[in-house]
């Protein structure tokens, strides 16, 4: 029994994580760790993102139309690119592995880099962990 127990405990400084993403849009297992993983935000927009974007580029038109005329009309394109932008930044800031540091989306990019920034994260994680040096002589 105390071997299956073992098996689970992947890495010293790794705990089970205990708690769950609220509406995760989808679940995963991370690749290097293998712990399960949520995010909360998926990288394409959604039909609602579609009517929101719809909603406040009508609004804006209606609003501009009178100062800008026919200009007025790039407006839900604006505001398409700024829904798009922001949601790649959410999705791109869950799906790092707060874990071991794994990025999928620099994986696919680069894998030379990837492996950079898990070697970094660990050594970060290794530093802040030491207890500080004192430098003084205790009295």
């Amino acid at each position: 029994m105390k071997k299956k127990t073992e098996a689970l405990n992947i890495h010293p400084s790794i705990d089970k994580r205990v708690y769950r993403v609220k509406n995760p849009a989808f679940d995963f297992f991370c690749p290097l760790c293998r712990m399960e993983r949520q995010v909360s935000y998926r990288s394409r927009l959604s039909p609602m993102n579609y009517l929101q974007i719809g909603m406040v580029s009508f609004v804006l038109v209606t609003l501009t139309f009178a100062q800008m005329e026919a200009y007025a009309l790039v407006w839900p394109f604006i505001v398409w690119a700024g829904f798009e932008g922001a949601r790649r930044l959410l999705f791109k800031r869950d799906v790092p592995c707060p874990h071991c540091g794994f990025d999928a989306t620099w994986y696919k990019r680069d894998v030379k880099m990837a492996r950079q920034l898990v070697s970094n994260f660990w050594q970060n994680k290794k530093n802040t962990a030491e207890p500080p040096k004192t430098s003084h002589p205790i009295r």
